[in-house]
């Protein structure tokens, strides 16, 4: 997998690769920088789920989606993302979903029958469980990572310049 947007000094710029890519092409540097925040699973954005993280976008970086934001994230998904990648998405979007239920439930809740509609011992069961969850994220992240290291030419990411020797 070649790098589409390569993040340098806290800016997103355009690979030399990208740059051939209609729908990179066309993007001003917000935009491009809205696409890898929105897009890649190493963006601090990753954690929160679609809706969330657009909004996020938005209001960091000052701008609208517009439909050739949302083709560029869509094209960028379709050229990086790895099985792994979306199976890391995938959890992450399972796990904002449990981070909810955990902090929606109530214990007082009762149903027509005036029977508790959650269990406190299923709760504490639950609980006990998310450090495996958590774990489980964690062998993912890494999994994706070694993979990525893998695929790539430039030992420890280092890019290569006439510096280099």
């Amino acid at each position: 997998m070649r790098e589409l947007i390569v993040v340098s000094n806290n800016v997103a710029v355009p690979s030399p690769y990208a740059l051939t890519i209609s729908e990179f092409k066309i993007l001003k540097g917000q935009e491009l920088g809205a696409v890898y925040f929105f897009a890649d699973h190493n963006s601090p954005y990753a954690a929160y789920d679609n809706d969330e993280r657009e909004v996020k976008i938005c209001q960091d970086l000052k701008i609208k989606f517009t439909t050739k934001v949302h083709a560029a994230i869509d094209k960028y998904n379709e050229l990086s993302e790895t099985h792994a990648v979306k199976l890391l998405k995938a959890a992450r979007h399972s796990i904002n979903k449990l981070e909810e239920y955990f902090r929606t439930i109530d214990l007082t809740a009762i149903d027509d029958h005036g029977k508790p509609i959650y269990s406190a011992k299923d709760l504490i069961t639950n609980l006990e469980k998310m450090g495996k969850v958590v774990e489980g994220l964690d062998k993912l992240e890494e999994l994706v990572k070694k993979q990525q290291a893998k695929n790539n030419p430039n030992r420890g990411g280092v890019v290569t310049n006439k510096y280099s020797s």
